[in-house]
């Protein structure tokens, strides 16, 4: 990345986009009264509000939804849902979704008992194959290794049927936790990476490079990461969002910490378990295997990243704040892409794209990755929890103010 990180930047200018499909249209209020979006800290951003229209879906408990547009113009969206079988053992379950009308409405669930692994995160290529990364953890009732390990699972049929491999590096440390970064990266070149990583002190990394779709993985190679504090005990490419710059260097947003491992220069890491964990970047010029540190982006507590291409050539992060900085919640901030990375001003025109979850619970809330819909539409995906403790998920439609 050739830009610094986290400094306000002036964004080209947008157009405003007519409604379709009954996206509501800036500056009139949503009809069904949902509650709008919240623009803090305004600077590029006129409006203090957006309107949008909430969709509520699935079944209680669905948590941490991801969503595709599948080449049919359908949705797919994915969740896990999990319950306690005794003796200290549980059953996580993946159930799909499906919207015929970008959004509107959804069918299901589709359960899917043989894609093990939970926090299901979808992926999708540019000629329509899908895939799913997840880990099943070690207490899960189907685990038969002895400790939490991942899956990557792909379809050709818009995610009727998948087939499912087992992403363990031989490399790694017996039983260690193994995890993976949440997208399955295509590069410009239609090639396929998957980050694997070690969820242990001096963790090992490692990328499977596909040529063919992702029917085999041969190519496999380490990967290294500078700037690494020397007793840093957690994994590097878990839970890691990658992407590919216009100039074909590739990006990692990381998801580190906590309790003063990997403390932001010139502050103490609250130390709150994974409440304080935050994000930071590195970037790779050969092909994923040497990475450099190039900044911290936001602060503690926010997590779960993931790009979106604007039609108007910004981009929007969008990320959770968990409940260490209240209010516990999906954000997103507008930036640009230049030729060798991106730029965010993570201090201004803070978007709060939901706050349903009361003060006072630390988890149940946020995810929330964002797609652009066929007609220019913003979809996001999220959970919270109510005043029971009881998991929802929802998707809102909105679309992009522009700037001043």
């Amino acid at each position: 990345m050739a830009q610094p990180l986290a400094l306000p930047v002036s964004f080209l200018s947008s157009l405003l986009v007519a409604t379709a499909l009954a996206g509501p249209v800036l500056g009139q209020p949503a009809k069904d009264g949902s509650p709008p979006i919240v623009v803090r800290h305004n600077k590029q951003i006129a409006v203090n509000t957006i309107p949008c229209r909430r969709i509520a879906l699935g079944e209680p408990e669905d948590y941490k939804p991801s969503v595709v547009q599948l080449p049919s113009g359908d949705l797919l969206l994915v969740v896990f849902a999990g319950k306690q079988v005794g003796g200290g053992k549980i059953r996580e379950i993946t159930r799909t979704y499906r919207s015929k009308d970008q959004g509107l409405s959804w069918s299901g669930p589709e359960l899917h008992p043989l894609l093990l692994g939970r926090e299901p995160y979808l992926s999708i290529t540019r000629n329509g194959t899908l895939f799913i990364t997840g880990h099943l953890l070690r207490q899960d009732i189907r685990n038969t290794h002895g400790h939490t390990h991942s899956y990557l699972h792909r379809s050709t049929d818009e995610g009727h049927t998948w087939t499912s491999i087992r992403l363990q590096p031989k490399s790694f440390r017996k039983g260690t936790t193994v995890l993976t970064a949440r997208n399955v990266l295509e590069t410009a070149d239609g090639a396929l990476l998957v980050g694997i990583s070690e969820h242990a002190p001096k963790s090992g990394n490692v990328f499977w490079k596909s040529t063919d779709g992702g029917k085999t993985w041969p190519e496999r190679f380490p990967a290294t990461f500078s700037g690494v504090p020397p007793k840093y005990p957690y994994t590097l490419l878990g839970e890691a969002h990658l992407w590919q710059a216009r100039s074909g260097r590739l990006h990692a947003i990381l998801r580190v910490g906590s309790a003063n491992s990997w403390p932001i220069k010139g502050t103490k890491d609250p130390g709150n378990t994974d409440q304080s964990e935050r994000m930071l970047t590195y970037t790779s010029a050969d092909g994923g295997r040497n990475w450099t540190f190039t900044g911290n982006l936001g602060r503690y507590g926010q997590m779960y990243p993931a790009i979106a291409r604007l039609p108007d050539k910004r981009l929007l992060l969008t990320f959770t704040q968990r409940a260490i900085a209240p209010q516990l919640g999906v954000r997103a901030v507008l930036g640009i892409e230049t030729r060798d990375g991106f730029q965010f001003d993570m201090k201004h025109d803070e978007l709060l794209l939901e706050t349903k979850t009361p003060p006072g619970q630390s988890s149940g809330g946020g995810f929330g990755p964002t797609i652009v819909l066929k007609d220019g539409t913003l979809l996001t995906a999220y959970t919270y929890r109510d005043a029971k403790r009881v998991k929802h998920a929802e998707v809102v439609r909105w679309r992009v103010p522009a700037n001043r």
